[in-house]
């Protein structure tokens, strides 16, 4: 296991930029019915519409959580040079037997001590500091790469909010001229004296309910672009997103998902911050040398008339161990990194496989509702309308059809909407392309074990 994890440190960054690729480009790639567009990068007019590759550089390259990394960067790069710097040499000057008395009066007995020291780290003091310095950059790297992964998936989970309320936009206007037509028949009908006006009255009712939803919607619309424009910062300048909700017909398996277990950030982060914590420790356990002075001088005696080179050493004399507490404590930590290493491990397994049921399910759901029920509720509906015009069904009969079928594609919408947002929430919490990983990449775990 000590292999997989080096070898997956090593591939953090690769691979969550490859999941950064693949979780714009795969995404955009399955909504297979998107609309070609021709769309300056500023996107300046309300009158044009985006694709998710378009929103994902918007929110890498504006995103305001990013904007303070490089400061970030900065501060810990200077914590690294710090960490490098060795002890100055110090000089010291020690002047004694002045302005006494008897015969110490004045300056003429004086002793003057000039000495040059320089403090000797042991115990590789300085690289274990270099290394916790480093291993702490490391992990501000890390964090952050978690962070830009966060924003993208964050960014995406609302452009499929957007085109799902787009696809609710398109079904209630499609009741309403449904509704708006059968109310003109049944107008025609109640002059004739053929049906009552409560018919009118009952269809009159049904599309003022409908008139009032659809205005529901288009302001739940109007948020969904706004929450997505403030992903990288800036007002709607964009009309709608030239995408549609069409079925995933490639799913990820189960075994694909657990195994990419391996690669999934949050468990990266516990090996980066495992790595912290070990070199910290090693940097607590390096305290423990005792350090040595050396020294190098002249003493003059007599008011400068003699003089003689002089040598010091000196180190601490360590009848016990001086970092004892810290370096426990740093073994403490380390222990309970590793111990939330497994404990993420099984979490995550557990949430990997209740995602992919989930999604599974509604992938049947909405492969179900589109070859089975869907075409029934739409013959249902052309039966009773044609039964309606020959006086056989009542108009109660006529809107049960209708609510039926408009009911039935309401939930197909709510149902691609779900195996979108599942397969996105897979994607967040491998850190790659799920899709991708199933057809052309082989896990890490797959290639540690051949």
């Amino acid at each position: 296991m000590r292999y997989i994890n080096i070898f997956l440190v090593a591939c953090q960054r690769a691979l969550v930029t490859l999941a950064i690729c693949f979780l714009g480009v795969y995404s955009a790639q399955s909504m297979a019915a998107s609309k070609p567009q021709q769309q300056d990068t500023d996107a300046t007019t309300a009158d044009n519409g985006i694709q998710l590759p378009w929103a994902l550089e918007q929110a890498l390259l504006h995103n305001i959580s990013l904007q303070a990394y490089p400061y970030s960067l900065r501060a810990s790069e200077a914590l690294s040079l710090q960490a490098g710097i060795t002890p100055n040499p110090e000089l010291s000057v020690n002047v004694e037997n002045i302005l006494g008395t008897g015969d110490m009066q004045g300056v003429d007995n004086a002793e003057i001590t000039l000495a040059l020291s320089q403090l000797i780290e042991l115990g590789d003091k300085r690289q274990r500091r270099i290394d916790y310095a480093s291993a702490n950059q490391r992990q501000e790297l890390s964090q952050y790469e978690m962070l830009r992964l966060e924003v993208l998936a964050q960014t995406t989970e609302r452009y499929y909010q957007l085109l799902r309320l787009q696809a609710l936009q398109q079904w209630i206007e499609r009741r309403i001229q449904l509704e708006h037509k059968s109310l003109q028949a049944i107008q025609t009908r109640a002059k004739a004296g053929a049906v009552i006006q409560a018919d009118v009255s009952k269809m009159q009712l049904r599309l003022s309910r409908s008139k009032v939803i659809k205005q529901r919607i288009a302001g739940d619309f109007n948020v969904a672009k706004q929450r997505l424009a403030a992903m990288w910062s800036s007002d709607v300048q964009f009309s709608m997103a030239n995408d549609e909700l069409n079925s995933l017909h490639i799913l990820p398996t189960a075994a694909s998902v657990l195994n990419a277990i391996e690669t999934a950030p949050q468990y990266l982060q516990l090996l980066s911050v495992e790595r912290m914590l070990i070199a910290k420790r090693r940097m607590e356990e390096s305290k423990a040398s005792a350090d040595i002075t050396v020294g190098v001088g002249l003493k003059s005696y007599d008011g400068f008339d003699d003089g003689a080179l002089m040598v010091n050493f000196s180190m601490p004399l360590q009848f016990s161990n001086p970092n004892e507490g810290n370096i426990l404590a740093a073994k403490a930590e380390e222990d309970k990194a590793n111990e939330q290493q497994r404990l993420a491990r099984d979490q995550l397994r557990l949430t990997l496989l209740e995602l992919h049921q989930s999604m599974v399910n509604n992938a049947k759901q909405v492969q179900q509702l589109k070859v089975q029920v869907l075409p029934l509720a739409t013959q249902l509906l052309s039966h009773t309308q044609t039964a309606y015009q020959t006086g056989q069904a009542n108009v109660l009969q006529l809107a049960d059809a209708q609510s039926e079928l408009f009911s039935i594609e309401r939930e197909l919408i709510e149902a691609k909407t779900a195996v979108y947002l599942e397969l996105l929430a897979i994607e967040r919490i491998t850190g790659q392309s799920m899709t991708v990983a199933n057809t052309n990449i082989k896990p890490v775990v797959a290639m540690e074990n051949k």
